[in-house]
C-alpha cells in the first residue's frame, strides 16, 4: 500500500528501463543463444553412465573421445551403477534421476552418444565378469528405453589385461 491507502505500482526489473516481462524474455533468448554459442565454440559432449570407481573413469572418457569425436564427457555415475539398472524391476527415483542427467546431457550439451560401462573388481556389482557383461547389456536396452534420442547408445568393459597391470582397457560387449 502506498500513501494514504491508495495501491502503489512497484516494478521489479533486473534490467533498467524494462519491465519484468522484457526482462524474462531477454533471459529466456540469453539461454537459447547460450546453447547455441556452444556448439559455435567447438564444445562437443558424449555421456558416460556407469560405476564411480576411477580406475575406469580414465579409460572410458577416452574411448568416448575416440568413438564419437567428442571432447567433453557428462559423466552420470553410481557405485555399481550397471548393477542396478540392470535389475527386473529397478527403484523409480533411481531411474527418475538418471533419465534427468541423461535429458540435460541429450538436451543440453547436444550429447552426441552414451557409453555405458561397467568394469572388473567392481565394489557396487561384485558379480564375476560375464555376470557384469550382461548387466551392461540389459543397462543398455534400459537406457535406451529411458530416454527420447536416436544417439548411439555403447556398452563396454574396463578390464586389466594381465588381470594385474595397473592400465585398463575397454571391451565393447
Amino acid at each position: 500500500m502506498g500513501r494514504l491507502g491508495q495501491k502503489s505500482e512497484v516494478r521489479y526489473s533486473l534490467v533498467p528501463g524494462k519491465t519484468p516481462r522484457q526482462t524474462r524474455q531477454s533471459s529466456l533468448t540469453r539461454r537459447k543463444n547460450f546453447n547455441v554459442l556452444m556448439s559455435k565454440v567447438g564444445e562437443t559432449f558424449f555421456t558416460t553412465v556407469g560405476c564411480m570407481d576411477g580406475r575406469a573413469q580414465g579409460v572410458v572418457a577416452e574411448f568416448g573421445r575416440r568413438k564419437f569425436g567428442a571432447r567433453y564427457p557428462d559423466t552420470i555415475t553410481e557405485a555399481g551403477l550397471v548393477g542396478k539398472l540392470s535389475q527386473d524391476l529397478p527403484d523409480q527415483i533411481f531411474l527418475d534421476s538418471i533419465k534427468n542427467k541423461l535429458d540435460i546431457s541429450l538436451e543440453k550439451h547436444h550429447s552426441l552418444g552414451i557409453v555405458v560401462h561397467g568394469h572388473q573388481e567392481c565394489a557396487g556389482n561384485p558379480v564375476d565378469d560375464e555376470r557384469h557383461k550382461d548387466d551392461i547389456r540389459k543397462s543398455v536396452q534400459a537406457i535406451r528405453s529411458l530416454i527420447n534420442s536416436s544417439v548411439p547408445i555403447v556398452g563396454v568393459f574396463a578390464k586389466r589385461p594381465s588381470g594385474k597391470s595397473s592400465k585398463w582397457e575397454i571391451e565393447e560387449v
